[in-house]
Formats: C-alpha cells, structure tokens, sequence
C-alpha cells in the first residue's frame, strides 16, 4: 500500500489532553506538539559504543547528528518510523491501545513506543537509547513549579514522573488549552529513568524494546457538579499498577491493536486505496477526542471535546456526525454520548421545548454554554445545570439538535437492540419530535451546523434532518408499541420537500431557490435504513450533481461557498448508486492532506480550491468519515 502523507502524524493520542503529534514528515525535523499546536516535545537519541549520539526525535541541539529517516508508515493505530546510517538501523513504532470494542482498554492512559535497532556492519556494538519528554507536558502555558522522580516497578524497571507542584485537577477549560494538572509518567522495560529541571526520561540499554508514556489525570470530568475519574480507575489501583500491566501484556494489547487495524483496512478496502488512507488518518484522533467515564447513577458517559471550534463537551452536532465509526465497532457507546444530554435537558436550567447543543466546555460539563450571554466569562465552579442557562435563542440548533437526538436515539436502539435510552427518555423524544413536526418544511431563519457562509432560511438540507427526526421518533415509537402519525407525517413532509425539485431532479439549497445545490447529505439515513421517504431517482440526480461540482480538493457544500466538511462529503457519497462517488471523494481529500503547508491535525472543515483549512483540527466528528462502510455493512 502506497504511504500516507499528512499534515500531522500521530504519536501520543490518549485524551483531548494528551494527543500529541509530529507536524513534520521526519520526526526530527520540527519539535512534537500538542494538537492545538502548544510545544509539547518529546525527544529521542541513541548512543552507540559510548561515543556516537545520534538524534532520531525532537529538533536536534549542537549541532548533534541526526540518522536519516528512510520510512514512515500510518495505520489506524499504528506510526511507524525507521532511520538508517551505515552502521544502524532503527525502527520506532507509536501506538495507543485504543481498542474501541473494549471500554476498558479504550480507557488505558497510556501510549507505547516500540523499537528495534539492527546493527549493519555485522560488529557487536554497545547500544543505548533513550527517551525523554519536557516539563511543558505538565502545564498549559505559564510555567509553574515541578515535582517529579523516579518510582520502583519491579526489580529491573522503574518508572519516571512528573507534575506541578499544586494540583488542582479540573481547573481550566476553553479550547487550545492544555491541563495544568495530572502526572506524567515514562518508564522503559528493564531499564533506568530520571527527572531532572528539563523534564523526565528513560534509558534501555537492549536492542529492542518497548517504552510506556501515561497521563494521570487524577479526575477527568466535571459532570452536573460532581469531578469523576477515567474509566480506567475501576479496574486498577492506580497509575503504577496500570503500567505495569501494559508492559506485562504488550503483546496482547498490541495483537488487539493490529486486529482493529486489520478489521478497518479489510472493511474499507473496496473502497480503494485513498478511502484506506482517510480512515487511517482519522481513527486516532477520533477516539482521542473522547473520554470515558462513570457518574453516581452507574451509568457510562462517553464525552467528546469540540476541538478547535468552542471547545464545548458532548456537542450534540458532533456526535452525530461521528455516529458511523461508533456503530460499526461499539454502538453501545451511543448511549454514552446521549445520556448527559438528557439528563442536563430535564434540569431547570434548560427551558426551551427542543434539544440542547452542549452541556459545558471540556471537561465541565455543569450546562450548556454556546450561545449563553456571559460563556467567555463563565466561573469555572458555578453549577449552571441548577440556573437558568441565559442561552440566547438566536445561537441555539432546534431542528438541527432534535433531529440528530432523535436519530442518535434511534440508531443506539437499531445497532444494539437495547431499549432503554428510548423507553427513559421517550417524553422528551417525543417533545423533540413535536418540535419538528410544528417546524414543518419550509423552516425558519435559524441556526444549522453548516452555516458557515451566513445563516439560511428555508434550508432544505435542515428540512431533511427534521423530516428523518420525525420518522424516528415513528420507529422509536413502533419499537416500544406506542400508537403514532409520525411515520405519516414524515412520509408527507419527504413528499412536499419532492415538490421543490428542480428541473435537473436536484433539491435546491432552500425553498424557491432557482440555480441553486447543496450536499443533502442527511438523506443518508433514509437510503440506507431503508425508510422509503424519498424516491431513488432523487439521489441519482443528486449525486450527479455532486461530481459535476467536484473542485480540486472535494466538493462544497453549497453553491455559496469553496468550502466543504469532509464528513459531509463522504455521507453524500453514499447516495450515489453507481459507486463512483466514494473514492473520487476520497481521493480529492487524500490530495488536500498531501498538499496542504498547513501542519495542523486533520480538519473537516476544508477549502475545495486552495489546500488550506478554516480550523476545526482535531475534531471527533471525522467518524464520519466511515460511513460508506456502515452502509456497506447494512447492505
């Protein structure tokens, strides 16, 4: 398989906290950085017979040697690197156990680099190698006091940490912000470690061997007023015996990571090679957007970080899009997703009578904050969820929000035939699916998520969304024997939305628009469950469409604009019957990540023309991204 190039390469990828990337092809060629783009540097050399230093990680200092990098491979959760001189070779492999079918697994808080160093010139040499990470991982920007060591493992291993002095777990949010808080912790297999006031290292003397990175973040979400640890906490003591079971079961962990590897590549690879890249690109980043955790009531929360774009906690619109990833390989992790939005809907402090956007900005998550009054100034402490939220109606996503909830809803229940989230919630399913009904099809001027060249009225891409609420709340309520018109009033709804159509057999950007197109990429949903609310030869033409207004690096996602959502993109692919649309897509974002100068993490959010981004780096949302394999899948 051809290499990937791309603006950013994964190497740590645990949390929102500590996802840490190379914006570099060669991994000594620029410092390793957080991935809002905060200087967050790894380092790493080797020594041969005491007396040859060679720099294989971080910028290298005084004029210290480098050995060359002769290869860079990307797999889903895979980075692998390897540098070559006369007399050395070395591979370097990065890698997190994120195993997205094991909770606890997912929740390690742990990445590993595996290495191994053959000698070219068929002498025995002495060899070392070693491993270090700055004090910067342990605060955002303003250098604060450390502590740090070194700690027994067992009998040849131990391990370094370090941290600030004061912790105050929890105390900042925002967007591009790094915890003040937490330990971070580097231990070799069978070898030494140490911190000094440069930051914290480990040294093997072996050919071949494997290091652990951890990130104890002591708590990891404040939740309606309560602080809540990682998952991983239920299943390990503490952060000493959580890295010694990772070195004591490397193998499995990375067989498990190799599987996922292999599941998402087999999965794809009808699709072609450049649809395999994307993914590739994409896996890590997703699932270090999240965090996994329990609240008092037993239930799993599974909350997303709206990356580069608010920094909110589990944005509705974000794990909508992200929902194709998610129910391939864990649907359960649905109800993980949805559970806090209703819970925060049934607290005082949310009034209105259709779905919130959040419930706070990572990782507090007290109520919503886009669109309140005072959000930039918001105290960190003051427990919203018990206040009226002040959230101006003009920044809310009525239709946009209740029909993502009621699809979220539906699809936890179709993917894992658990009912509980629709039988706890269904009055409030059922409020949201009103809203939507009373909205009609020809809506409003009112907020979407694709609003980014001005707001719309009469959007018919948003019409759609509303139309698929209400047939889900008519599924939800067949599924639970409840008597309903909503799968009638979705059906008339899909039907007065047909008589819009252009000429051409297109759906125009909004009602009574000539000359006009959009990605009606919500329709998705409709083709491949196989709800029947729209005609087949809607999408013909509508894919057609969609090639015809194919720029360089994808299509837009209106005629308004240059610009397009890579999720989308890859959800409007699927309409397309004839199955070109999938990897000439995919090929146009291959091509935006290898030309692009940028050294930001992945963006959805691209230009067609010019390979640059707008922001949304790093985002959750590329799970989307994995949607023709769902409908593979159903199909």
């Amino acid at each position: 398989m051809a290499k990937i190039v791309l603006p950013s390469y994964p190497l740590i990828t645990i949390d929102p906290f500590m996802s840490i990337w190379s914006p570099s092809d060669t991994l000594w060629g620029s410092d390793t950085q957080i991935w809002h783009g905060q200087k967050k540097r790894l380092y790493g050399n080797v020594l041969i017979d005491r007396t040859d230093s060679y720099c294989f990680m971080g910028v290298p200092e005084n004029g210290e040697e480098v050995i060359p990098q002769t290869d860079l491979d990307v797999t889903p959760l895979i980075t692998a690197y390897t540098f070559q001189n006369e007399t050395l070779r070395l591979t370097v492999k990065f890698w997190t156990p994120l195993i997205i079918d094991d909770i606890y697994k997912l929740s390690l808080p742990v990445s590993f680099i595996d290495y191994e160093a053959e000698f070219l010139d068929g002498k025995n040499h002495e060899f070392e190698i070693l491993i270090g990470a700055d004090r910067e991982f342990c605060f955002n920007k303003r250098k604060k006091k450390l502590i740090g060591g070194e700690i027994s493992l067992n009998d040849n291993t131990s391990l370094a940490f370090m941290g600030c002095k004061n912790q105050a777990p929890l105390r900042k949010s925002g967007d591009g912000v790094s915890a003040d808080w937490g330990y971070i912790y580097l231990s070799g297999d069978k070898g030494s470690c140490g911190f000094d006031k440069s930051g914290i290292h480990s040294i093997i003397e072996k050919t071949k061997g494997t290091f652990i990175f951890a990130f104890d973040d002591v708590k990891s979400i404040e939740y309606m007023g309560t602080q809540y640890p990682c998952l991983w906490t239920e299943k390990f003591s503490d952060i000493k015996a959580v890295i010694k079971y990772t070195l004591e079961n490397r193998d499995e962990l990375l067989n498990d990571a190799e599987r996922i590897n292999s599941l998402i590549l087999s999965d794809s690879e009808k699709f072609g090679e450049s649809y395999q890249h994307i993914l590739a690109a994409a896996y890590r980043q997703v699932l270090a957007g999240h965090k996994l955790f329990r609240d008092k009531n037993g239930e799993i929360l599974y909350f997303s970080k709206e990356c580069h774009s608010n920094g909110c906690i589990n944005t509705v619109d974000v794990s909508y899009p992200a929902v194709p990833l998610f129910l391939l390989y864990n649907p359960s992790l649905l109800k993980g997703m949805i559970t806090g939005i209703f819970e925060y809907a049934r607290t005082p402090s949310w009034e209105y009578d259709f779905a919130p956007h959040d419930i706070g900005r990572y990782p507090i998550a007290n109520g919503q904050v886009y669109g309140h009054k005072n959000s930039p100034l918001l105290p960190k402490r003051k427990i919203y969820f018990e206040n009226k939220c002040h959230c101006s109606f003009s920044s809310q996503m009525p239709v946009e929000e209740c029909g993502n909830m009621l699809a979220l809803s539906f699809l936890h229940y179709r993917f894992t035939g658990d009912k509980s989230v629709i039988e706890k919630n269904y009055d409030i399913l059922e409020k949201w699916a009103n809203y939507l009904v009373n909205a009609g099809v020809v809506l409003e001027n009112q907020l979407c998520t694709d609003d980014f060249a001005g707001h719309s009225e009469k959007n018919i891409n948003l019409a759609v969304k509303g139309v698929l609420g209400i047939a889900f709340f008519g599924k939800i309520s067949e599924a639970l024997g409840k008597s309903t018109d909503m799968a009638k009033t979705a059906k008339r709804f899909a039907k007065q939305l047909c008589e819009f159509a252009l000429p051409d057999g297109t759906l125009p950007f909004s009602v009574g628009s000539n000359d006009t197109w959009s990605l009606k990429y919500n329709m998705v949903w409709d083709k491949i469950l196989g709800l029947s609310l729209f005609p087949e030869e809607l999408y013909t033409a509508e894919s057609r469409k969609y090639r015809e207004k194919t720029a360089k690096y994808g299509v837009p996602l209106d005629y308004r604009k240059s610009l397009t959502k890579t999720d989308w993109m890859m959800w409007a692919a699927v309409l397309d019957e004839t199955g070109e649309n999938v990897p000439l897509f995919a090929e146009k974002i291959e091509k935006y990540l290898a030309n692009t100068k940028e050294t930001w993490v992945f963006s959805d959010w691209i230009d067609t023309i010019e390979p640059f981004s707008y922001s949304f780096h790093h985002r959750t949302v590329q799970g989307g991204l994995w949607m023709p394999v769902l409908a593979d899948k159903i199909k």
